[in-house]
């Protein structure tokens, strides 16, 4: 299995995904250019040319940060990422997985951090995240992690999270959403992930 990533994009979710499970996996990183390391271009893998990207040994290609997910929460051990399928929280799990892609992702982060948009439209963007972030404060008020243990869905929020401060949004002004942000970091796995991208990074 091969994941296609970016250091510290969201494709970093799927990487704390695996490290959680305790999955093995080639990373590959897409360079700026999307020219990967064989030679192909990225699109010929992720036609949007996005990660994160799973490729598997039998050829299967999946895309889009939610599914990727949710294919590694079911490839997981039973219950160390996700929860029992057709139960109320495996939905609701599905649920925080499209409000962190929908609300966050896209709604505040993509125009600050994406090219093409104008100064307005990223200042239009940081003002958006007021809304999610009330959400996320009072859902977590007094909870550890989204649900009754740490899932997929928390690896994506974290990810997430972690461009508030490049993108000068102000987590700081939101206590509950900083120390569950610093709570899912102190996870060894966690730290192992970003610690594997963090030089990465630097480097880019």
């Amino acid at each position: 299995m091969k994941l296609y990533f970016t250091p510290f994009a969201c494709s970093l979710a799927a990487r704390i995904a695996l490290e959680e499970a305790g999955l093995d996996a080639e990373y590959v990183q897409v360079p700026r250019d999307l020219r990967l390391p064989d030679g192909r271009d990225f699109t010929e893998i992720s036609p949007m040319g996005y990660v994160p990207a799973i490729e598997t040994g039998t050829g299967f290609v999946l895309t889009e940060g939610p599914a990727v997910l949710t294919y590694i929460a079911e490839l997981a051990p039973e219950g160390s990422l996700s929860f029992t399928g057709f139960s109320d929280a495996h939905y609701r799990m599905l649920a925080w997985l499209n409000f962190v892609s929908t609300e966050l992702h896209k709604a505040v982060f993509m125009p600050i951090l994406g090219k093409g948009y104008g100064v307005a439209e990223q200042d239009a963007a940081r003002a958006r995240h007021a809304r999610p972030f009330a959400v996320l404060s009072k859902h977590l008020e007094g909870r550890e992690y989204l649900d009754d243990r740490f899932t997929v869905a928390d690896a994506y929020l974290l990810a997430v999270l972690n461009w508030c401060e490049y993108s000068k949004v102000p987590i700081a002004e939101w206590p509950v959403l900083a120390a569950y942000r610093e709570r899912i970091r102190a996870r060894p796995a966690v730290a192992r992930a970003m610690a594997a991208e963090w030089p990465l990074l630097q480097a880019a």
